[in-house]
């Protein structure tokens, strides 16, 4: 379901369509291909709701983790997700979206691979 919204939005954001190239997978990337790209998945669902009801709004944490051969692609890559999702509040698909809020960021560096990595989390509010 959310994944309906993360290629749309990096299919249709110039930035991200220009740094990515398509190159965005669900739980594993697609090995051999070029870098940059974005891996995501989903960390968490927690179902909003009260003791008499539930409220069919999901909180959905997402973490999409960004591969490329620098830095710099790393560090642009996050500030054009930060740019796309965030605040969104839009249907895609189907998908009712009311909010994103980006949670945090984390480097990492593989040495195998000499790749850099960003790990980005994001949540997004899903109305059901």
């Amino acid at each position: 379901m959310i994944g309906k919204v993360i290629k749309s939005i990096f299919t249709s954001d110039s930035d991200l369509s220009t740094l990515f190239s398509g190159r965005v997978y669900p739980v594993v990337g697609a090995q051999g291909k070029d870098n940059p790209m974005v891996v995501y998945d989903v960390t968490n669902i927690i179902t909003n709701g009260s003791k008499d009801a539930d409220t069919h709004i999901d909180d959905v944490d997402v973490r999409l983790t960004i591969i490329a051969k620098t830095y710099s692609d790393i560090d642009l890559g996050t500030d054009y997700i930060r740019s796309a999702f965030v605040r969104l509040n839009t249907t895609i698909g189907g998908v009712v979206v009311q909010s994103c809020e980006f949670e945090g960021k984390r480097d990492i560096f593989s040495e195998d691979e000499h790749t850099f990595g960003g790990q980005v989390d994001l949540q997004f509010r899903i109305v059901k």
